[in-house]
Order: structure tokens, then sequence, then C-alpha cells
């Protein structure tokens, strides 16, 4: 039933790996050529490795925030299907 659901998600796992790695090499690449060439570089480096860890975090929060409450949305709509069939 969800045999395709599964398949997507692991072609984007798939696909994401080879995104990320490519994300990685340039971000690395940007960031040496920030620390060589202007003085304050590191401190825009560290900068953006702050920014991108808090963006992170708080997507990863706000997500499961969201699945809770489609969770908590799915228990009661069963719970009120539940008590109609009984009856």
């Amino acid at each position: 039933m969800f045999e395709s659901q599964k398949q997507q998600i692991a072609d984007y796992r798939k696909n994401r790996t080879a995104a990320t790695l490519v994300w990685v090499i340039v971000k690395l690449a940007i960031a040496y050529a920030i620390t060589t060439y202007i003085d304050f570089g590191i401190f825009i480096v560290f900068g953006y490795i702050f920014y991108a860890i808090e963006n992170t975090s708080s997507l990863q929060f706000i997500n499961s925030q969201e699945i809770d409450l489609q969770l908590n949305i799915l228990n009661q709509r069963i719970s009120e299907f539940e008590a109609n069939t009984d009856k």
C-alpha cells in the first residue's frame, strides 16, 4: 500500500547524499577563500556555521511539532469515528 512512498523516500535519500556532498565542497571552497582573502573572514565563517546549526535545529523542532499536531488530529478523528460506529 505504501510501497511507492517508501521507494520515493529511498530515492530522496540517495539523491540527497550526492547533493549534500556537492554543497559541502562548494561551501568549503567559499569558506577557504573568505578566510584567506578577508581579514575578518574567520568570523564570517563561524557566524555562518552558527546560523546553519540554529536554523537546522529550529526547523527540526517545527517539524516535530507539526508531526505531533497531525498525529493528535488523526488520533482524535479515529476516536470520533469509533464513537460514531459504536452507536
